[in-house]
């Protein structure tokens, strides 16, 4: 405590300097002192050191050892009852800090990084804050209702002279976000419920999301992307979810998902969306479910690996790659109308008992397929074909003893190629018919 006082005393001796001060009553040499002079002065001082002493009670209070949990961070409880704004203005006055924790009771209103200001004509705008390798955490707060459940619902932001409806939440610049047991209500103009970009991190567990019921755009749940990488999960049954949306779970440009416990995706379209590098984990348990007309979508790279622990059905919907790869295993079992079409790609299933069946799988290009207890050399007529299948194929086009007699035409001819020209010949030859054999795809 002798060290907090001491610093009390530095900050009103910092401030009450002479050059700021003006005694009421100065005294000269030889002047007669009176009783009245004395405490004008001594008021005066008083009255000085109290509203210094307020301002650095202000100061105290709002320091990081009085504030901050264990683990460093500014942790502040948000009630948003009677102000739905109250997150807003929380974060927006320490924007400063590096590590933030908010506790809140009530239905707040989300998109807390966004300013509403106005622009030099007088007209409504708005801008970002995005400040660089900032943490922040949101869930509800237990300590008093061990059942409390926040929202976070849209907010209205006016700018370019019109109203935009947002309750999305971003983490960028390697910043972190991590977000547990919390509703979220996404407005019309959202593209996205929560989105992690440019090297950040962070989680959403046990968080429920619901798109909007008459959106300006196509909405996705949560959105990955450019190096960035969340777990994204439920750890309580019936409390982790995404419905109502266009697609899922976006993944882009080279970042990474990892997806387990009891989360249940219903989307519109796509349950699970990888692009450009990016990839995904599911690791479901008892409750868990990807639902979707394509529960998963895998483009240019994208990377899949599911692995859940259950036997329910998990993986509902059909399941389409271009330029990708999949593996699955575990006890994942796919839907009895899921179909899976391949397009130069490869599709690992290690699972005996995954409910696919050989008739279910196409492919097109040079994709591979293996399934644990299926034959995939080109099974009814899918145009699959797996390792020792494509061995057998190779074989029969180009047959060791055809590539020995290729590899000495070759060098026959180079050895022709190197001697001087001479005369030219006209050589007619008969043509014969090409060897090989006709594929059925």
């Amino acid at each position: 405590m002798l060290w907090k006082t001491a610093l009390t005393v530095m900050i009103i001796s910092s401030q009450l300097n002479a050059a700021e001060l003006e005694i009421p009553k100065v005294f000269v040499n030889g002047e007669v002192a009176e009783a009245d002079d004395f405490n004008l002065n001594n008021n005066y001082l008083v009255d000085e050191i109290e509203e210094e002493k307020t301002r650095t009670d202000e100061l105290l209070s709002n320091a990081r050892w009085k504030n901050a949990d264990e683990e460093g961070s500014i942790s502040k409880k948000i009630d948003c009852t009677t102000n739905q704004s109250a997150l807003i203005e929380a974060y927006h006055a320490s924007v400063s800090e590096d590590n933030l924790s908010f506790l809140l009771t009530g239905s707040c209103f989300g998109a807390y990084r966004f300013v509403q200001t106005v622009d030099a004509e007088g007209q409504p705008a708005a801008y970002q804050i995005q400040p660089k390798n900032q943490v922040v955490s949101i869930s509800s707060d237990k300590t008093t209702n061990p059942n409390n459940r926040a929202k976070l619902v849209p907010r209205k932001i006016t700018a370019s002279g019109s109203d935009f409806f947002l309750a999305s939440l971003v983490s960028s610049f390697g910043n972190g976000l991590y977000l547990t047991d919390l509703e979220i209500e996404m407005g019309a103009n959202d593209s996205w419920a929560v989105l992690y970009s440019r090297s950040s991190n962070g989680g959403l567990t046990d968080v429920a999301i619901k798109g909007n019921a008459e959106p300006s755009r196509k909405q996705s749940g949560v959105l990955i992307q450019n190096g960035a990488a969340a777990y994204i999960g439920g750890q309580n049954e019936g409390k982790a979810s995404i419905e109502g949306v266009a697609t899922g779970i976006s993944m882009l440009g080279e970042s990474t998902a990892n997806i387990y416990g009891s989360l249940i995706i219903n989307a519109e379209e796509v349950g699970l969306g990888a692009f450009n590098g990016g990839s995904f984990q599911i690791s479901l348990s008892s409750g868990g479910k990807v639902s979707a007309p394509q529960s998963v979508n895998l483009n240019q790279g994208g990377q899949g690996f599911i692995n859940s622990s259950t036997a329910d059905v998990t993986i509902d919907g059909n399941i389409g790659m271009s330029s990708s790869s999949l593996s699955i295993g575990g006890s994942t079992v796919l839907s009895d109308s899921a179909s899976i079409a391949l397009q130069d790609s490869t599709l690992n299933i290690y699972n005996d008992n995954s409910g696919i069946s050989s008739d279910r799988i196409s492919c097109t290009g040079p994709s591979f397929t293996a399934v644990n207890s299926l034959s995939m050399n080109n099974s009814n007529g899918n145009g699959c074909l797996d390792q020792p299948s494509w061995k057998v194929l190779i074989d029969s086009m180009l047959p060791p003893s055809s590539v020995s007699k290729q590899t000495d035409t070759l060098s026959s001819k180079m050895v022709l190629e190197s001697r001087p020209a001479g005369e030219a010949k006209i050589i007619r030859e008969r043509l014969q018919e090409p060897l090989g054999i006709k594929l059925r795809f």
